[in-house]
This record gives structure tokens, C-alpha cells and sequence, in this order.
């Protein structure tokens, strides 16, 4: 359903999200090999441990999610119609960046503690745990409603379950209604110099994966980043964005604010908190899939080995992954259903608020590159990128 490379996230503070997506290759644009699956080793968003307290002994689920107006609807959509089924108390907080949060993570696990119980994470901060040893493993014999979801969008390791797709997303061109008149429609507007000085983008390289807009909008393509030449060539290319800028960010509360009220009238930031915002707040604010297609990406469902409520975990994984409930927050909060589209009852009209034209006219970013080339990316990022901005 999602990809082909391995994955990504929207990486950072409370207000942001890790993601990814692999590239289409037959049927679902999912397919995630398992060699490119391994190569995924960072980047990933993870729960962020400042003021969790849960996961350590008490009867109350804690659930870690993106924040913001995500985890006001996931609240509302998700996590109370639960607690009503079930009455399993489940207490969500809110989502923190990986670089300061997966070490954090790893320390309490290693400790015996689990800070939280469940949050979402992306294929790299998947793997990444899993080579920390950090992830509950699950029976998959244990769970009935996976059936529904994406196989693209299911982890597991050496026959175990360790993670359960939560939902998709796409990075899109996004512009205050009142300030611009007219959408942004191709990739190509972040090398315009008409828009100098007025965008928001999203920092570092793994966030918004930049590198694989530029390869493949401006140059011959994501192949391009398979070799230490390309990259270089890729990054040279960038750096025509960086007159574009108004703002870097790594926490998308700063940008919406900023776009809503007009002070950084254009850029890109996520589709669905695009909608969100206009939809729930009357914001004057547009999100458009660029021509090339939007940068796909999705979460995974995962919990730390610690947890004293595995079974509650499960359980409300088994819930998230009903049909009925992915069509649910797909309806409110238009992120992408984990669940094959064959599932849904969406129509083509409510599936397209969150999918535009489909996941087939995604980008889907050049995973592997991330974590094999973390160093050279980083290096040209800083130097080409940050220090010229």
C-alpha cells in the first residue's frame, strides 16, 4: 500500500512526526524489501520522555503521539471511544524528537522502566530500537485485525511482531490564502526566487527529505543518490532553496503558527494538519500536492519491552486496526488509512482529502540514504544548507 525503500518520519519536537514510505512497486505502494527494510537505521520520531510517567505501574495505558491539534483529534477519534469499549484508561502524551528522545528511551528500558507503554514510530525508529533490543515482542497468532492492515505496514523480526501500521501521511506545498493567491503547484517554487524569503522548511535533511525532492524534481532522479557523486550534485542543487527561506523548522508548531497568521505566508508541512487547521480553526490555509507528487510517508504502533501492559497495548492495537476506526480518523484528522483500500467504506471523495491523487503519485524517499550515507548527508547538509541560510 505505501512504499519501496525503507522509511521515514516527521521527525522532532511534540508538534512533529516522524515518517516514511517506501516506493511503488506492483500492487501496493508499500512493498518494503527486507534488505532495504534493515538498511532503515535512524531517523525515526519516537515518544518523548519529558513528563511520561506512565508505563510503570499503574492500570492506565500511555500512549505517545504527535502533538498538537493530531493528538486533540486522536483523543477524540481514538483514545476515548477505547477507554468507552474497553475500559482500559489510556493517558496520550505528547511526541518528542528522536535526537533527544530515543536515547532516553534506550536509558529507561534499560533500567527495568517504560516511560510509556505505546507510541508511534516510523520504520527507522523501528529498527533503530530493535538494534537497541527495545521493542515487546508480540505472537502475531495473538491479533486478528492486522489482517486488514497493509502488509507494507507491518514490522516484525525473526517471526515476531514488533510493530502495527498506524496511519500514512504526506509533506505537501502549503500557502496562506490571504497572503498568496495562488497555490504553489510544483516543487520547483522552492528555487523561485519570486518566493524569496517567505517559506517554511523543514530541517534537517531527514525531515523533509529534501535531498530526494531536488534529485528528483531538478535533476535526473532519486538514483542519483546512490553514490557519494550524486549526493554532492544533489546538495549543490539545493542550495537554490536557501534564498527561498524564512524559516527553518524542526517543530511544525512554529511554522502554523506562522502560516495561519500570514508572518511565513508559504512552504511545506503536512497535509493533514494543513486540513486541520483550516477545516476545525477556519484558518485561511491551503495544502496542494505539488505536481511531482507529495513525500509520503507513514507510523508504526510499537511498545517498549518494559511495559507492564502489553495485553492492554495489544489490545488497543487491535482496536486502531478495525476499518471502521482507520475510516474514523481518516475522516477527521485526513492522514492515510493503514488499512488496504479494499477494507475501507471511505469514498473516493474522503479518501482523496487525504490521499490527493494517491499513493502511486507519491515520492517516496531514498531511505537507505539516510542512515548508509547519515554522515556525508549531514556533513553537506550543515555545510551547504544550515551555514548558508
Amino acid at each position: 500500500m505505501y512504499g519501496n525503500s525503507s522509511e521515514e518520519q516527521k521527525d522532532g519536537n511534540p508538534e512533529e512526526r516522524g515518517r516514511n514510505i517506501a516506493q511503488s512497486t506492483g500492487t501496493s505502494p508499500f512493498d518494503v524489501s527486507r534488505r532495504q527494510v534493515l538498511a532503515a537505521g535512524a531517523g525515526a520520531s519516537v515518544a518523548g520522555l519529558a513528563g511520561c510517567t506512565g508505563g510503570g505501574g499503574d492500570d492506565t495505558l500511555t500512549v505517545s503521539v504527535f502533538g498538537g491539534a493530531f493528538k486533540d483529534i486522536l483523543d477524540e477519534e481514538l483514545f476515548t471511544p477505547f477507554e468507552e469499549e474497553t475500559d482500559i484508561a489510556v493517558q496520550s502524551e505528547a511526541q518528542g524528537g528522536i535526537s533527544e528522545v530515543l536515547p532516553q528511551l534506550e536509558g529507561a528500558v534499560r533500567g527495568g522502566s517504560a516511560p510509556v507503554d505505546l507510541l508511534i514510530s516510523t520504520v527507522p525508529g523501528v529498527l533503530r530500537g530493535l538494534n537497541s533490543d527495545l521493542w515487546y515482542r508480540w505472537d502475531s497468532s495473538n491479533f486478528e485485525n492486522t489482517q486488514y492492515i497493509s502488509d507494507d505496514l507491518i514490522s516484525e523480526d525473526g517471526g515476531d511482531l514488533i510493530g502495527v501500521g498506524s496511519m500514512g501521511w504526506f509533506i505537501n506545498l502549503v500557502h496562506n490564502t490571504n497572503q498568496i493567491d495562488s497555490p504553489l503547484t510544483s516543487w520547483n517554487a522552492l528555487w523561485d526566487s519570486q518566493y524569496e524569503g517567505q517559506l517554511g522548511l523543514l530541517t534537517p535533511a531527514v525531515t523533509g527529505f529534501l535531498p530526494d525532492i531536488a534529485a528528483e524534481v531538478r535533476l535526473d532522479g532519486q538514483q542519483m543518490l546512490d553514490n557519494e557523486e550524486g549526493i554532492r550534485e544533489v546538495f549543490e542543487e539545493l542550495q537554490g532553496i536557501v534564498p527561498q527561506s524564512g524559516l527553518w523548522y524542526t517543530n511544525e508548531a512554529n511554522f502554523q503558527s506562522r502560516l495561519a497568521e500570514g508572518e511565513v505566508p508559504a512552504g511545506m508541512l503536512y497535509h493533514d494538519i494543513t486540513r486541520v487547521l483550516k477545516v476545525t480553526q477556519d484558518a485561511p490555509v491551503e495544502s496542494t500536492f505539488p505536481d511531482e507528487g507529495g513525500v509520503l510517508g507513514s507510523g508504526r504502533w510499537v511498545a517498549p519491552k518494559t511495559t507492564d501492559l502489553a495485553d492492554e497495548a495489544r489490545e488497543f492495537i487491535e482496536y486502531a486496526s478495525r476499518p471502521a476506526v482507520q475510516d474514523r480518523i481518516t475522516k477527521t484528522l485526513f492522514t492515510v488509512p493503514a488499512i488496504e483500500r479494499q477494507h475501507s467504506e471511505l469514498s473516493d471523495e474522503e479518501y482523496a482529502k487525504a490521499a490527493g491523487p494517491g499513493l502511486d503519485e507519491a515520492i517516496l524517499p531514498s531511505f537507505d540514504l539516510y542512515v548508509d550515507e547519515e554522515k556525508l548527508v549531514n556533513e553537506l547538509w550543515n555545510e551547504l544548507i544550515v551555514q548558508e541560510g
